[in-house]
């Protein structure tokens, strides 16, 4: 008999022996398939969207501003950190070519050439 058994019967509950049964689950465990299963954009009104994965890939598409082509980057596929990675080498590279960024969704942004601009309606 235990302390809480003793306390219980002071108090004039009686302890039933309770047995905690992990229960069974007989319906089978489905595997989800966490990937993107629509086909993405290769272009956004006829500019390039791409979707890098690590640093390394996104490094590449500098060259891409230094020939004033306009690009975006969906950041879909990247974790936080290589996320930062990335925006932080295009900060410095947009300030030493004097082009821009402009985020058009949460995961969306568009690096624009210098001396181009965004038309708003």
């Amino acid at each position: 008999m235990g302390l809480m058994d003793y306390i219980y019967r002071i108090f004039g509950f009686e302890s039933d022996d309770v047995k905690v049964v992990k229960k069974k689950n007989s319906a089978p465990k489905a595997s989800y398939n966490l990937k993107v299963t629509q086909k993405l954009p290769d272009e956004i009104d006829g500019i390039k969207v791409f979707y890098p994965e690590t640093f390394e890939e996104a490094k590449e598409k500098v060259e891409l501003l230094k020939k004033n082509t306009p690009f975006f980057i969906d950041f879909r596929g990247c974790n936080s950190t290589e996320r930062n990675k990335i925006l932080d080498y295009y900060h410095g590279v947009i300030d030493i070519l004097g082009a821009s960024e402009e985020q058009v969704d949460k995961n969306l942004i568009i690096f624009l050439p210098k001396n181009m601009e965004i038309e708003r309606e």
